[in-house]
């Protein structure tokens, strides 16, 4: 018997433009396929060819939704086709912890496949890029702003996908000034590491106030303000910008690529409080029964710049998003009642608003 696996594989992709389709060619009369992420099984079926093909249709929907669950950044896809000597049949039959039969066709792994894709790797990504997966990796970060305003007690995380022993010039340059003349901004270049790492990964740099007035300190001996930093890696830039207010809120949210961003806000925030309940009267007394009381969070932004408002559009969207407590600690939200116009023209000011609520239905205090 010949199978042969027709759709071609990249070595790597973004998840966005993983092929829709998997076509195969054989003359068996019967297929079975298992589809692999990090070596976890998340797809098998049995096919019938017609006219000696078959289609898979929509692996992209099953492998996304297998990395997003498990918060999977990267990871390796494999795809095996085995041809059935005799009628498949399931040789185990078993329950899983959600109480779903789970159905373990006859290869088990030990029997050599008739057709495979290996080695692929995977970045998950919502977003496509017109530049292709391999150079859009190679010349962004996985997020999709390029500068962030940060509180001097914030930070940001930012992450970018490298290959092993891959060089580059990397360095940060530090904008500052010294305490005794705020009006005087001075740079200091910090030369890093032309290799990010021995292992082809994704690699997360923590960008913050404390840390670069501390490289300031140690290498120049003055006190500082620390104004912002351009952070290179490679032909990569981001510029983070460091402001005396404080934020009025503070969440964090998955992003495009499945890596959470902290969303440092400033703005103003109305929070309204409905009752619903009915009454009776006991003994010439008003008494209250079946209450229920929704409370709601609404937040209008401050004016946000272009860039800065496609980003936080993410967060609006995002299926996980949770918010900031005063202790630290954080809690799902569910966000609704979206308002968002974002326009590239320079005489309008851009302001968000959205209304926001804890999922589980709780205030937290």
């Amino acid at each position: 018997m010949a199978t042969t696996i027709n759709t071609d594989f990249d070595s790597i992709y973004l998840t966005a433009h993983l092929p829709e389709e998997l076509s195969i060619e054989t003359d068996a009369a019967q297929l079975e396929v298992n589809i692999y992420v990090n070596s976890v099984k998340v797809f098998t079926a049995v096919y019938y060819p017609f006219n000696d093909f078959i289609t898979v249709r929509d692996i992209r929907s099953v492998i996304e939704a297998f990395m997003y669950e498990r918060q999977l950044v990267m990871a390796t896809l494999k795809i095996e086709v085995f041809e059935p000597s005799h009628p498949i049949t399931p040789t185990t039959v078993t329950i899983d912890e959600n109480g779903n039969y789970v159905v373990t066709y006859g290869s088990d792994g030990t029997a050599e496949p008739d057709a495979d894709v290996t080695n692929v790797k995977l970045i998950y990504s919502r977003l496509k890029s017109s530049i292709g997966s391999a150079n859009f990796l190679s010349r962004s970060f996985l997020t999709t702003r390029k500068s962030a305003l940060v509180p001097r007690n914030g930070q940001v995380r930012l992450n970018n996908y490298t290959q092993a022993y891959a060089q580059g010039t990397n360095f940060a340059r530090i904008y500052y000034s010294p305490v005794g003349s705020p009006e005087q901004v001075m740079t200091y270049d910090l030369t890093m590491s032309s290799m990010q790492s021995q292992t082809t990964q994704i690699v997360t740099a923590t960008l913050s106030n404390t840390y670069y007035y501390g490289i300031i300190y140690s290498t120049r001996g003055i006190r500082s303000i620390i104004r912002g930093v351009e952070y290179h890696i490679g032909v990569r830039q981001f510029n983070v910008f460091f402001t005396e207010e404080e934020a009025s809120d503070v969440f964090t949210f998955r992003n495009a690529f499945n890596i959470e961003e902290t969303v440092y806000l400033f703005g103003a925030t109305t929070i309204k409080t409905e009752v619903e309940r009915s009454e009776a009267i006991c003994g010439r007394e008003t008494q209250f029964y079946d209450e229920t009381v929704k409370v709601k969070h609404e937040v209008e932004t401050a004016a946000l710049p272009y860039n800065e408002a496609k980003w936080f559009n993410e967060m609006l969207t995002s299926k996980y998003v949770t918010h900031q407590l005063e202790d630290g600690s954080y809690k799902r939200i569910v966000i609704s009642d979206i308002t968002s116009e974002v326009t590239d023209s320079s005489k309008e000011l851009i302001r968000l608003k959205f209304s926001w609520k804890y999922a589980d239905g709780s205030e937290w205090i």
